[in-house]
């Protein structure tokens, strides 16, 4: 019995390491471009969404839901055990604690806010079972991106989905993106 609570504990100590190794060699690092192809066609997705709400609100919410998603044509994935940064092409750089815990973001700068208010939003990053979930929570809404990979390590795919209180339904959509290296 004493043997295999020493077992245990010296498991409790290497687990952790050893998955925290596992994420930082992770095949989600490395720059990636857009497979149109492959991917949802937002525009579509978001007509969808939207066509249940009356035409007065739909004309506003569109604009807004297609300023706030858009395909990067090309995106840089950077981490390590402490930290996460995602580079988008034409938009501000992401970088947020790897262990969930959120931060203060400016949408438009990419500036640390000091206070949730204007285009300030928490945003938190965390591994779940092999992904990476990027979590985006605004005053009114929030976005969840699930970064994932393919078995052979070639393509990633970033699974959106938009709640809020003022949409009928979710919006969800799909980016594909190629490894370029």
């Amino acid at each position: 019995m004493r043997r295999t609570l020493q077992l245990f504990a010296l498991l409790s100590v290497l687990l952790p390491a050893a998955l925290s190794a596992q994420q930082t060699a992770s095949p989600l690092r490395g720059t990636w471009n857009i497979n149109r192809a492959q991917s949802d066609d937002i525009n579509a997705a978001i007509n969808r969404t939207v066509s249940r709400m009356n035409m007065v609100v739909r004309q506003i919410a569109r604009p807004r839901l297609r300023s706030t998603n858009t395909a990067y044509p090309s995106l840089v994935m950077r981490y390590d055990q402490s930290s996460v940064r995602v580079d988008m092409s034409g938009r501000p750089s992401v970088s947020s604690p790897a262990n969930g815990q959120p931060v203060l973001w400016q949408r438009e700068t990419g500036a640390t806010c000091r206070e949730m208010k204007g285009d300030c939003v928490r945003v938190s990053t965390e591994w779940e079972g092999g992904n990476l979930k990027q979590t985006f929570q605004a005053e009114d809404g929030r976005r969840v991106n699930v970064f994932s990979v393919s078995p052979d390590g070639n393509t990633m795919t970033m699974n959106v989905t938009i709640t809020s209180p003022r949409l009928p339904s979710p919006l969800t959509y799909k980016l594909v993106y190629n490894k370029a290296s």
